[in-house]
């Protein structure tokens, strides 16, 4: 009888334990999340990306980045500046004199980072995403990916040793120049169906990074049974964290980077 009892204790221990998540990576995006009121810091800045970088259990960031007329990569997420910084217009159609006085309306009043003077000994061991905006919205131009690609090399984000950089893009006519450059490409994706497209038109591409509310768990299986990673974002809510994990990607952009560890450990 007592047999009886200490097995089924075991069975139902079993039963009740969440799988692991062990295998799946948990980045910040925007570094510490987009419209993330927990955060101590503005999203996309300095003070983001070594503040998520130094949090236990965080494989990575995904970061926004935006070219200047001047060919240099700023950190911004939205197009016009004047909705949340103390300058106006848009990053592509300025220069280094107008960014570097730019800053935030936060409390904090953090400024806009150049992605070359951020301190890359937070990134040693690290996965990195450079979401890269290929269009000037307020020139109604692409931006030419040739001058970035450029800079990319230059800056040393081009086969750096210590870290790991992928290129999140969202022009398809980007992506062969960009591996052709050495550098590894994730593609925004909305369907199945353009995972398929994607998938056959460019076989070497690392992966694809997808809406939560978009693919099912057999989707994403599908997309990782074909060798290819793929990284889910929109994820704030308890609710979306814990939906996007038992899908097992190969990993999380969470706008909550606190909670996603602790549900995930």
């Amino acid at each position: 009888m007592r047999f009886k009892l200490l097995f089924l204790v075991v069975i139902l221990s079993a039963c009740s334990k969440p799988k692991s998540f062990d295998g799946i990576e948990v980045l910040g995006h925007a570094a510490t999340g987009l419209e993330n009121i927990n955060s101590p810091y503005h999203d996309n800045t300095k003070e983001a990306v070594e503040y998520a970088l130094s949090m236990e259990g965080c494989d990575g960031i995904e970061i926004d980045v935006q070219l200047s007329a001047d060919g240099e990569l700023w950190l911004f997420h939205n197009t016009e500046l004047e909705l949340e910084t103390n300058t106006s217009g848009c990053v592509s159609n300025m220069n280094y004199s107008d960014l570097n006085e730019t800053h935030y309306t936060t409390f904090g009043k953090e400024k806009l980072v150049r992605l070359r003077d951020l301190d890359t000994n937070y990134f040693k061991g690290k996965k990195i995403l450079l979401d890269i905006r290929h269009y000037n919205e307020c020139a109604n131009q692409v931006v030419d990916q040739n001058v970035l690609i450029s800079h990319l090399e230059e800056i040393g984000f081009i086969h750096p040793v210590s870290f790991n950089v992928s290129c999140v893009l969202g022009n398809p006519n980007w992506i062969d120049d960009f591996q052709n450059a050495g550098l590894s490409v994730l593609y925004s994706v909305y369907s199945m169906d353009e995972v398929n497209q994607y998938q056959s038109s460019f076989p070497m591409i690392e992966g694809f990074v997808v809406k939560n509310d978009d693919f099912s768990k057999a989707d994403i299986t599908e997309i990782k049974a074909n060798n290819k990673k793929v990284f889910i974002f929109e994820i704030r809510s308890p609710k979306g964290i814990r939906s996007a994990l038992k899908k097992y990607p190969t990993g999380v952009l969470t706008d909550d980077l606190r909670a996603t560890l602790i549900e995930k450990y």
